[in-house]
């Protein structure tokens, strides 16, 4: 993607390199989304380089009021839904603790659309835990995502198993608060 594409910009303060810019700074977190939806590395950097190109490409067509993290993001999971109808991508096994659902069916028998729904909550999990204190993201993080029991987190954290169970609890209704306001 080249920096000398020709084409309209979005406005007349702002050209398109400028417009590239913003949406490298957008990279990291396109990647993080795309490697949530295709489940591997090589499947995220083709959507995440897809993704900028078309984003540079149709930057006529971003309106600034908008965020423009929610506009790549849209714009990735159309394209990743059309590439799964085209090319059946594989997609990875929602392994969240946080969702409390009890599926009725597997994640191969939802729709596309089902199972873009679910990894942006995912998504939006991860970004929520980002933002609590760092005592309360390594419990959930040893907890949650690296399966470790209460004792084992005291022993990792040098912390006693009550204060683990204390702090994942605190951290749990944290992110139940949070995630209920949006």
């Amino acid at each position: 993607m080249g920096t000398k594409e020709t084409g309209a910009t979005p406005d007349k303060s702002m050209g398109t390199d400028d417009f590239l810019e913003r949406l490298l700074h957008h990279y990291r977190y396109l990647y993080h989304i795309a490697y949530r939806l295709t489940g591997n590395t090589e499947d995220a950097k083709d959507l995440t380089q897809e993704t900028m190109w078309q984003a540079h490409r149709k930057s006529n067509k971003y309106v600034y009021e908008k965020s423009l993290k929610a506009w790549l993001r849209t714009m990735m999971t159309n394209r990743f839904r059309d590439q799964k109808r085209k090319k059946s991508l594989k997609l990875v096994a929602m392994e969240d603790a946080f969702v409390y659902t009890e599926p009725s069916t597997s994640v191969e028998e939802l729709s596309v659309e089902e199972q873009v729904e679910q990894r942006l909550l995912l998504e939006q999990v991860n970004e929520e835990i980002a933002e609590l204190p760092d005592i309360y993201q390594r419990v959930i993080d040893l907890r949650h995502f690296h399966g470790l029991s209460y004792t084992e987190i005291s022993e990792a954290l040098d912390i006693p198993e009550g204060t683990v169970k204390t702090q994942l609890f605190r951290a749990r209704k944290m992110l139940k608060d949070r995630l209920s306001k949006k």
